[in-house]
């Protein structure tokens, strides 16, 4: 977990898109990569010695850095070149691991963060309810959280269920049910680590 909190200072906007553009240009950003020799002042510039893309993968390229281009990330990409020449991540097999790391660790996070921002107390104290119980826990012990948070917040759980508010956390998959009994989901623990080593505040509310 203090690895992915590291990578916070990776820039987060081009790290988001990157994890975008690695599902949507897969075939064609593995070439580019294995083919990057610098950042240029024209852009990425590439070995020679590999023979050029084929004209429909190059148009898809040039059209995916057109759609994104702007000077922000211009400088983004600088900083992770510099980033990753400073740590001696030369080959562009090992490039493409260290990229390839760094993506899933933005994806992660963005989908904590996600999660922080929508999770209500109530549900925060149900996943360190169920953090230390391997063998999880029947609905009926969850469902008192349920209700105190419900008294408390009479308008916040108007036409919010019970249901629901458990559907919540499984749809972020932080919990997952078998057999009528809940239990924390490999992603929830480190959510919960995450929390901590983040000094997340919070949630207060609902």
């Amino acid at each position: 977990m203090e690895a992915i909190v590291g990578l916070l200072a990776w820039p987060a906007a081009i790290l988001i898109l990157a994890v975008i553009a690695l599902f949507m240009f897969r075939p064609q950003i593995a070439a580019l990569i294995g083919r990057t020799k610098k950042l240029g002042k024209d852009g990425l510039e590439t070995f020679e010695s590999h023979p050029p893309l084929p004209s429909d993968q190059k148009r898809g390229v040039e059209e995916f850095f057109k759609s994104y281009d702007n000077p922000l990330l211009v400088e983004a990409e600088a900083h992770i070149h510099k980033d990753l020449q400073q740590r001696n991540i030369q080959a562009p097999a090992d490039r493409e691991r260290a990229l390839v790391r760094a993506l899933a660790t933005a994806n992660i996070i963005q989908h904590f963060e996600r999660a922080y921002g929508s999770l209500w107390a109530s549900q925060l104290v149900c996943l360190r309810y169920l953090n230390p119980r391997d063998s999880g826990a029947d609905r009926a012990e969850i469902l008192p959280l349920y209700e105190a948070a419900k008294n408390e917040y009479p308008n916040f759980y108007q036409n919010y269920s019970f249901d629901q508010w458990l559907g919540f956390l499984k749809q972020m998959n932080l919990v997952t049910e078998r057999d009528s009994r809940a239990f924390i989901t490999v992603a929830d623990r480190e959510f919960l680590k995450y929390l901590v080593a983040s000094a997340k505040p919070g949630p207060y509310h609902g």
